[in-house]
């Protein structure tokens, strides 16, 4: 198999997939058995686990369909002392609206493919298979590479690389994750976050008779003003160190108000309202230190207020990062320096990933693969095919890297 036979078969790959509406649950067991097809029919060794049952229904809320099984793909060749891992997911968001085509039927106009996970991140995928597949159809690479095929990043990951990590105890030298970077970016890492619930207290009445209660809705008003404006300028005075892909990520965020909490009926006096707050934190933070941050501001605004109010942390996640000077991020950097003439950027990503997983257990994880920014989750989401060949070669070239470094150190 040449190179340009891979990028062939990556395009195909790509358009098939797009097909399994692979969204919270629904097909999943069809694309995994799609993808072993290929990478047997290529000589790969492939296994495939179900996540236990029990587990996903544990992991997952009810709105998640954690009745519908879950499956991690396996894949393997090459044989050695070190082994790279690449990881993609294949769950994509809901198409939503706005489509000038169909979201599940692939079309190829002007050098790019549409669809729902073209960029976000069956196009990785179809990257990673390939390679793959042509490096089992070359020669047996000198180092062990694997792919891991996950569901539900799209939902936290828990059931797919977080059991793939913390549950079969996966621990590659070193991953990467075929995330849609741009094939001029490498991402050494991510944002966390803390999500939480302000709930603020009253006293419920029959709201005919507004007297006999205490509005917690407009004491959460003024709470929340307090709380925001307060915050935001305490987390506007702190600016990371590292290199976000948007400037504006420099510095950790709230985004208030998403979810807000009442009880529903018009002729209440509410006694207990409620608002959400993401807040994202920069990577030098912790989310223990955060989430001690935030109640003491609650506590003290409470206290000026005279108001009882108190958080519910719903979701936390720790930012994570890979050194510049990891071997992962140097010999990455070089591959796509060699393929595309010119030195990448390596940024964090706004966003988050399940980078975090590896990076939890001390294990090097970058994310680079091929994807337009920006149209991730988007109506018309789109790949452009040239990026597929881009990071077919990158991966191939990196293998040979690892290749040359573990040769060096026997």
């Amino acid at each position: 198999m040449e190179l340009s036979e891979a990028r062939d078969l990556a395009v195909k790959i790509l358009a098939e997939s797009i097909r399994y509406r692979t969204v919270l649950g629904e097909d999943y067991e069809a694309i995994v058995d799609y993808y072993r097809s290929v990478l047997l029919n290529y000589g790969v060794h492939v296994t495939v686990h179900r996540v236990p049952d029990d587990y996903v229904k544990r992991a997952l809320h009810a709105k998640f369909n954690p009745e519908k099984p879950r499956y991690i793909l396996f894949a393997r060749v090459g044989s050695g002392s070190y082994t790279l891992q690449f990881n993609g997911h294949y769950d994509v968001v809901p198409a939503g609206e706005g489509w000038s085509r169909d979201p599940f039927t692939p079309v190829i106009e002007n050098g790019r493919l549409y669809g729902r996970g073209s960029s976000d991140m069956k196009g990785g995928i179809a990257a990673v298979i390939a390679s793959l597949a042509y490096l089992a159809q070359a020669r047996e690479p000198e180092i062990i590479v694997e792919a891991a095929l996950v569901p539900d990043e799209e939902i936290g990951g828990l059931t797919g690389t977080g059991y793939l990590v913390n549950e079969l105890g996966s621990r590659p030298d070193s991953v990467v994750i075929a995330e849609p970077s741009g094939v001029d970016n490498i991402y050494t890492g991510h944002r966390g976050l803390v999500w939480f619930i302000v709930k603020v207290y009253g006293k419920q009445a029959h709201g005919s008779a507004p007297w006999l209660g205490d509005n917690a809705f407009e004491k959460m008003l003024k709470f929340a003003s307090r709380f925001i404006d307060e915050y935001r300028a305490v987390l506007e005075s702190r600016v990371s160190k590292y290199t976000y892909e948007d400037p504006n990520a420099a510095k950790p965020t709230i985004n208030p108000g998403g979810v807000l909490i009442a009880p529903g009926a018009v002729n209440i006096v509410p006694g207990v309202s409620g608002f959400s707050v993401d807040r994202r934190l920069v990577i030098e933070e912790r989310v223990e230190s955060v989430i001690e941050e935030i109640r003491e501001l609650v506590s003290k605004i409470s206290s000026e207020l005279g108001v009882k109010a108190e958080i519910e942390v719903i979701e936390k996640s720790e930012p994570a990062y890979t050194p510049e000077d990891s071997l992962i991020v140097k010999l990455l950097r070089e591959s796509v320096k060699s393929v595309l003439g010119a030195e990448p950027k390596t940024t964090i990503c706004v966003g988050g990933l399940d980078l975090r997983y590896y990076s939890a257990v001390g294990i090097p994880a970058v994310a680079y693969g091929p994807g337009t920014v920006g149209v991730a989750h988007k109506p018309d989401e789109y790949i452009e095919l040239v990026d597929l060949e881009r990071s077919i070669n990158v991966y191939v070239d990196l293998v040979k890297r690892l290749e040359e470094h573990t040769r060096k150190l026997q």
